[in-house]
Parts: C-alpha cells; sequence; structure tokens
C-alpha cells in the first residue's frame, strides 16, 4: 500500500496519535504504583546513616514502679501467752478392804554369818531365837554349776547358817525325812520354790523320832519339807528356814515347829507365788564315805 496518497497519509497519522494516547493510558497506573522517593539525608557527611523506617518506634518509658510498704510495720506483733498451772494430784488412798494383805512382821534378825571357807564351824556362833526372825536377801539368787560349791562362787558363803537365800544350784531336793546331809546349795534352790527346811543336829534316836512326829501332824509338810540333819548346828538345836526367815530353837518344840508352818504356807519363795511342792525335786544319793 501507498502512503503517498493524502488520504492515506492522514489516517496512518491518525493510528499513530491513538497508539500514543492509549500507550499514556496503559502506563499512568505503574506511575501510581511507584514509592516515593526517600528523602535526601539532612546531614552533609558521606558516613550518615539513613532515618529508620517509620515502623521501628523507639523502646516505651519504663513506667515508675511504687515500693511494696515494709511488711514488717504491717504485721501485727503476737501476745506472748500467759503460762498455766498445772493443778496438783493427790493421789486417793486404797480403802482397807481393797489393800493387800500384809505379810506377818518379823522381828529384825542379828544372825552370824556363815564361815570362811574351810574354816571350822563354832556351834557357840549360832545363837538360838526368840521365834521367827527376818533374815536380809542376798544380792543374787542365780544358778551356778553342781561341781562348785558356794564359798567359790561368794566370798563369804552364806549370810545365815543355814542359809534363807542366796545363789545355788539349778536343781533342788525332794520332799522327805533325810538321814544324811545335803548340800545347802541344793536347798536354797528348794526355799526360792517356797519350801520350808528342817535342819537340826539331835543327838539320839529318840529326839529324832520326835521331831518326826512332830512334822508328821502337819499337812503342809509331806509336800513342802525337807528334813535333814545338820552338823554346822550345836547339838540338840533344830532350825526352820524359809526364803528371808529363820527360826532356831533348843530341841523339838512341835507347836513352835507347827507355827512357822502357818506362817510360811508355801508362798515365801519368789519364784512361784503359790509355791512348788518339792515332790518335783531330785533324790539326792547320801554322801560317799571313805572305806
Amino acid at each position: 500500500m501507498s502512503l503517498r496518497s493524502e488520504p492515506k497519509r492522514r489516517l496512518f497519522r491518525a493510528v499513530l496519535i491513538l497508539a500514543a494516547a492509549f500507550a499514556a493510558v496503559l502506563a499512568q497506573p505503574w506511575v501510581a504504583c511507584q514509592p516515593p522517593a526517600p528523602a535526601p539525608p539532612t546531614t552533609s557527611s558521606p558516613f550518615a546513616l539513613p532515618s529508620p523506617p517509620p515502623f521501628f518506634s523507639p523502646t516505651p518509658a519504663m513506667p515508675t514502679l511504687t515500693p511494696l510498704p515494709d511488711a514488717t510495720t504491717a504485721v501485727p506483733a503476737v501476745p506472748t501467752p500467759t503460762p498455766t498451772t498445772a493443778p496438783t494430784l493427790t493421789p486417793t488412798a486404797l480403802p482397807d478392804a481393797l489393800a493387800p494383805p500384809a505379810p506377818p512382821a518379823l522381828p529384825t534378825s542379828t544372825l552370824t554369818p556363815s564361815p570362811a571357807p574351810n574354816a571350822a564351824l563354832a556351834p557357840t556362833a549360832v545363837p538360838y531365837t526368840d521365834g521367827p526372825v527376818a533374815a536380809a536377801i542376798m544380792p543374787s539368787r542365780d544358778h551356778f554349776s553342781r561341781a562348785r560349791r558356794i564359798a567359790e562362787i561368794v566370798p563369804g558363803g552364806y549370810s545365815t547358817i543355814p542359809p534363807t537365800s542366796g545363789r545355788h544350784w539349778d536343781a533342788w531336793a525332794a520332799c522327805g525325812f533325810y538321814d544324811y546331809a545335803l548340800p545347802d546349795e541344793l536347798l536354797v534352790h528348794n526355799l526360792e520354790h517356797g519350801n520350808i527346811i528342817i535342819s537340826h543336829n539331835l543327838p539320839d534316836e529318840a529326839q529324832i523320832a520326835a521331831l518326826r512326829a512332830a512334822v508328821a501332824d502337819i499337812p503342809l509338810a509331806s509336800d513342802f519339807a525337807i528334813i535333814r540333819p545338820y552338823p554346822a548346828l550345836p547339838e540338840g538345836m533344830v532350825a526352820l528356814t524359809a526364803w528371808g526367815a529363820l527360826d532356831r530353837m533348843p530341841g523339838v518344840n512341835p507347836p513352835r515347829i507347827a507355827r512357822f508352818f502357818a506362817d510360811y504356807p508355801g508362798t515365801a519363795g519368789p519364784e512361784f507365788a503359790n509355791g512348788l511342792p518339792c515332790t518335783t525335786g531330785v533324790s539326792m544319793p547320801p554322801p560317799q564315805t571313805a572305806g
């Protein structure tokens, strides 16, 4: 197509004008979306930093804190308690009907201690008593071997003649009327059980028979009594012993013997409240004599 004709040239210019106008319209939104140009720095120094963006706001100042009041001044003082005195309790005595019966009172014993080991016995040093007397209880009633004697265990041996308490063997004698001596260490165990020991040094058979008859008249004797000869007593003396009690008399006195059994009816021993009959004891054989 030739552009030399005038109508065609005018048409071509109109198209160019419209195209330029259209391009200008299209370019208008792009220009509006462009960010504004940054402001020039206020300082003329080449090393100055630009201002921070507007969304970096400075740190707000911390509020001033009001101190709390002093705690010690807010707590009220606690009053000191006044101590109270506990009332004194006065024990009430039991009526006489509830009080336990008191044991029979005995006069204080002035007994002679047993002789030292291997010393000769002096019968005149064993006096008579005016009825039953209380004898001091020895500190211990422990057992020891039957191969040993009391003088090897306790210096001076037993504190009374015959003994009324103290250490002893672990065996005890059976009830009965013996015609030979029995060891003290054996019979003290009987005393601990509440048994009664009758020791004598009677010179003739008539007196021994009288003693046997006096014991036979006491029902308790068959279960709680042991009768033995005892050369450590003066000749003609009869001695009755219970745990902590002793009566030494001249010859055989049946009423006095019966009273001793009534005062100590198997209950004087510390091991059994009602006593232990000597029917449970061992029968000691007579001592061996030299041939």
